[in-house]
């Protein structure tokens, strides 16, 4: 509905005074309202789509590629020719039907299907066996509670999403040294699904229904490290997110800042907990949002190494994450005017008063989240390292997402098969 009429304040508010956006309403918005309830604009019929087996286009890789782009159904990297034949080799890796609807998308109001989910797990590269993983991912993005309508916005939220279970040896998922660099199939490939989704099925185009300040490349998958977890007594994200040890699991969560805290590492684990800490205070773990009442659950990523010194010293996972609860502060004073004044209203309208208070001094120093299980805790990266990961969570879009990831009955049979 491209041609619905809308008004459009000139400028961003936050570089006008409060008298220059009065005028602005009352004189060009004005006008632009009145035009816009008056003035019938041009009709615009609805574009039919493809049925599901339809042939769009046929010529050579390099002309399926050129016509793909052309109308923007890919990312801008080669992809490969999602032909009916190698549709259904993935639709083989699921006991689903090929029609079945997992939901639907905004902002394009299109159905999620199983189909179309290996249509685009094609596209991306991934393997025939990716696709239970693919499954899982888009029954995440649907579910309400993530808030995938929102990742249009300015911000430029991208997702992080994280693999549990056997289903990381299975596939061969990297979670040791470069757990998010490119160049290992199952992460990648799996990644560079979740952003060409949203572009062909969801329907977020840049310049268009994407209005990202500076966006982001997609993400690559994070696969934990499941085994250092377990040398240590710690269970893995899946199970803190409800799931059982031996489940296949993927968790997305919305991830609009990143920050890398490198050497945390000292002689103490309180050293190392103090250093890791300071640096969320750097990264403010998105926190405006708090202040309007609502949550953000932030991911921290822990090497092998760095869990090592703090096992040793006797911190469980819950001990852990209630330290960063307890002492992941920030000096209100460090935020800009905008959010110092939300911070204000939040505080007026009682959002987390245990948390916030009641005192508008910018001295002091509140907790950035609303208890110690806001905290997702994976452990995964270069085992001998001493860096630490911090991803903060948006929570104006939503929280994280997890689902199990269902396998076919004959799994292992299909894995043989393909290997």
């Amino acid at each position: 509905m491209s041609n619905l009429p809308y008004t459009v304040h000139p400028g961003h508010l936050n570089f006008a005074t409060a008298e220059q956006v009065q005028k602005n309403a009352a004189g060009i918005m004005l006008e632009q309202v009145i035009k816009g309830l008056t003035v019938q604009p041009p009709e615009e019929k609805p574009v039919a789509e493809p049925g599901l087996r339809d042939f769009v286009f046929e010529g050579s890789f390099e002309a399926v590629n050129e016509f793909f782009y052309d109308r923007e159904w890919s990312d801008g990297l080669p992809i490969v020719p999602p032909t009916v034949d190698k549709v259904e080799r993935f639709l083989e890796f699921t006991e689903r039907l090929a029609d079945d609807v997992l939901g639907k998308l905004l902002p394009d109001n299109r159905e999620a299907t199983i189909w179309n989910v290996a249509v685009n797990g094609v596209m991306a590269g991934c393997r025939p066996e990716h696709m239970p993983v693919l499954v899982a991912i888009v029954e995440a993005m649907t579910d309400p509670t993530f808030g995938q309508e929102h990742l249009g916005h300015t911000p430029g939220t991208e997702t992080l999403i994280i693999v549990n279970g056997q289903i990381i040896k299975d596939l061969d998922f990297n979670c040791t040294q470069g757990a998010l660099r490119p160049g290992f199939q199952a992460n990648t490939s799996i990644g560079r699904f979740w952003r060409l989704y949203l572009r062909n099925v969801a329907g977020f185009l840049p310049h268009k229904t994407d209005k990202g300040c500076y966006g982001g490349n997609f993400r690559i998958v994070l696969a934990e490290n499941e085994d250092a977890a377990a040398a240590m007594g710690w269970e893995p994200l899946s199970v803190d997110q409800g799931f059982q040890a031996d489940e296949n699991v993927v968790t997305i969560t919305s991830c609009t800042e990143a920050t890398q805290a490198i050497e945390v590492g000292a002689p103490t684990a309180e050293e190392i907990l103090k250093n890791i800490e300071a640096r969320m205070a750097d990264n403010h773990l998105f926190i405006q949002f708090f202040f309007r009442g609502m949550r953000t659950r932030p991911t921290i990523v822990l090497t092998p190494a760095v869990l090592k010194v703090l096992s040793a010293a006797g911190y469980t996972k819950a001990k852990v994450k209630q330290h960063f609860y307890e002492n992941a502060k920030l000096e209100v004073g460090r935020l800009s005017g905008m959010i110092v004044n939300r911070f204000y209203k939040g505080i007026d309208e009682g959002n987390w008063p245990e948390q916030l208070g009641s005192s508008k001094d910018l001295n002091r120093y509140i907790q950035m989240v609303s208890c110690p299980d806001d905290f997702l805790v994976v452990v995964s990266g270069d085992p001998d390292r001493d860096h630490v990961l911090i991803c903060a969570n948006n929570g104006y879009i939503g929280y994280p997402v997890s689902k199990k990831i269902t396998l076919p009955s004959n799994w292992e049979a299909l894995l043989k098969q393909r290997k």
